[in-house]
Parts: structure tokens; sequence; C-alpha cells
């Protein structure tokens, strides 16, 4: 319990919470391409995405792109969480259907940098659509979404000097399903399963009214930093993210 948390330390306290949480359950490689669908919806109208798309509102083709975009971002960023290599995935779903996700990585896993694994998410999905088909997407969308690589910097700067943290790297519902309550269990799920490690959580997020979201499940905010491309002075070129932290129940940090 002194060093950082393993993924199997994470696992088995998610797997003792989960009973008491109807319609959750872990996520294997074989729920990987329904997961990454559900995600791209998910983000399809997130300012994030948004912002690193930089498409006009009258595109005709915006929304098949805006998909298409999250769907590529999102395997960069979960393939190795939903695939456990470097963390863990968890899944709501109504009527059976997959509806929302949820990819956590713990403490022991979200520092690292695994150059190998990059090339093999490149293998596997490709680059992101932006650099592929050129003029589909803004004339800064490469650019700022390389400036997302801020944020790896960022969370390792607010978490430095703790050993016990999860990485709440993302929690995403299907639009059709916003306001069901889908969210708020994952988000509650993770908040128990946390306080029983006795490990704080850090996440990021796009959205001021988001932020006042977490802050009710007790989340602060560490910082609010802007993101911009270098040389891009568009009406659209700052975006504004809350890097936030919840600190255990005990309110120990480790």
């Amino acid at each position: 319990m002194k060093g950082g948390i393993s993924k199997e330390e994470l696992n088995q306290a998610l797997n003792k919470n989960l009973t008491s949480y109807n319609g959750l359950s872990f996520l294997s490689k074989s729920d990987e391409d329904n997961a990454l669908d559900v995600l791209a919806d998910a983000f399809k109208e997130d300012p994030l995405f948004a912002w690193v798309a930089e498409l006009d509102d009258d595109d005709p083709n915006k929304t098949q792109k805006m998909l298409k975009l999250g769907k590529s971002m999102h395997a960069w960023v979960n393939h190795r969480l939903i695939v456990g290599k470097r963390g863990v995935a968890l899944g709501v779903r109504s009527n059976r259907d997959l509806v929302g996700c949820m990819c956590l990585s713990p403490s022991s896993c979200a520092t690292r940098t695994q150059i190998w694994d990059d090339v093999m998410v490149m293998f596997k999905f490709g680059p992101p659509p932006m650099y592929k088909e050129k003029g589909a997407y803004g004339p800064h969308s490469s650019k700022r979404a390389e400036k997302l690589e801020v944020l790896t910097k960022k969370r390792k700067e607010h978490m430095k000097g703790l050993k016990r943290w999860i990485y709440l790297q993302t929690l995403g519902v299907s639009f059709d399903h916003h306001g069901k309550g889908h969210g708020k269990k994952l988000l509650q799920l993770l908040i128990q399963t946390a306080d029983m490690l006795n490990a704080s959580i850090y996440l990021e997020t796009e959205s001021e009214n988001n932020e006042g979201l977490y802050k009710k499940f007790g989340f602060q905010t560490l910082e609010v930093t802007t993101l911009r491309a270098a040389g891009d002075d568009s009406p659209t070129a700052n975006l504004n993210m809350w890097l936030m932290r919840k600190t255990p129940s005990g309110g120990k940090i480790e």
C-alpha cells in the first residue's frame, strides 16, 4: 500500500464495489470498437473536440467528421486502457446496449511514457484524420491536437510527489443517454474505489459547467490553463481547460 497504485490493485478494488452498481461492468478488448463508437458519439459536440476539429458550423459533413475525429482521438488515448495494458475501462449498459464508458489509469501507469505502445497504436488505428484528409478539418487542427501534450506535462507537475492517485482519462455517455444518471453512477463508483484505496483522483475538463459538476462531488480546481497552438490567431484559437483533483475522504494525500 506504500507505493503507486498498480493495475491489479485498482482492478481488485473496483471489482469489490461493482456489485453495488447495476449495469456497470469491466470492458475488454472485444468491447473496444463499440466503446470507441460510444465515446465518439458522447463527445461529438464537446468543446475540446470542436476546438481540435476547427470546423465551420455550416459544414454539411460536420457530424460525420466529428464522429471520425472523436473515434480516432479516443483510440489513441484510451486503447491501452480498454485492453488493460496501462489501466482499466468500465462500461454502463442500458437494455444490454453499451451507452457509457469510463477509462482509468492508476498512478503506476499514468506517468509512464512508452514509445513502443504509441507505435503499435499507430499501426492499429493510423494517424488522426486531419493528417490524412487535407482540407477536411481546420487549418490549425493538427497543431491544436499536438498542443494537447501540454495536459500531460501539467498532470505530471500537479501530481508530482504523490504516489497514490488515479487519473480519470475519459468519462463519456452517448448523446441520446445524457441526463439519465449513467455518468453519475460511473463517477460514484470511481470515488468509492479511490476512497477505499486512499487515493486522489485527477482529471481535466474543458467545460465550466463540468467544473461546477465535479466540484459538487468534492473536486477542487488546481489550475485553469489556456491552450493555443503556435501561429493560431483565429477567433477560436483559445481553449480553456480546468485541471482538477479530489483528495480521498480521509483527507490524507499520499
